[in-house]
């Protein structure tokens, strides 16, 4: 691998979060960890992004932490599009606030009654889910931080406590 980076005028770009990207899943001395997954880039794309950064993601459903590559540091604008999520109608509440959406009096031609009414309970329940989906976002962060933690106590070679790779799995 060395050889073929050097031939390809191929660098390694640094990582943030745990060392390793792969693990066996595997008890104790069976255990194995490595880092499979690189993300290289040649000089020319060194010299044009000097803020390059890897993120190696905690591995959650995989045996492989997924990474991420971040390569533009400015914001970008993004227009907001509020679009309909399956989970909205799995709430008690959606079909009473797209009614009372859908109800209220609309001015202008066809079209425009329907992309307002439309608009109108999407955004109602962009913001009831929102609410509601906080506390389950918050409980995800915090899981995810969790396992982050414990992986990089796994990957600082402290040795892993039987509960703590319980719970890791």
């Amino acid at each position: 691998m060395a050889a073929f980076m050097a031939r390809n005028d191929l660098h390694d770009v640094g990582i943030i979060g745990p060392k390793f990207t792969w693990c066996n899943n595997k008890s104790e001395n069976a255990r194995i960890l490595e880092r499979l997954d690189r993300c290289l880039l040649n000089s020319k794309a060194l010299n044009m992004i000097q803020n390059a950064v890897v993120r190696h993601l905690p591995r959650i459903a995989s045996d492989h932490c997924p990474l991420i590559i971040k390569i533009i540091q400015d914001k970008l604008f993004h227009t907001k599009q509020i679009k309909f999520e399956e989970v909205w109608a799995s709430f008690p509440a959606s079909k009473g606030i797209v009614l009372k959406s859908w109800n209220k009096p609309v001015k202008g031609n066809d079209m425009d009654i329907i992309n307002v009414k439309c608009k109108r309970y999407l955004k109602a329940l962009y913001y009831c889910s929102r609410q509601k989906l906080k506390n389950f976002k918050d409980s995800i962060e915090r899981l995810k931080i969790e396992i982050a933690d414990i992986q990089l106590e796994e990957a600082n070679g402290n040795g892993m406590e039987p509960e703590k790779l319980i719970l890791l799995r």
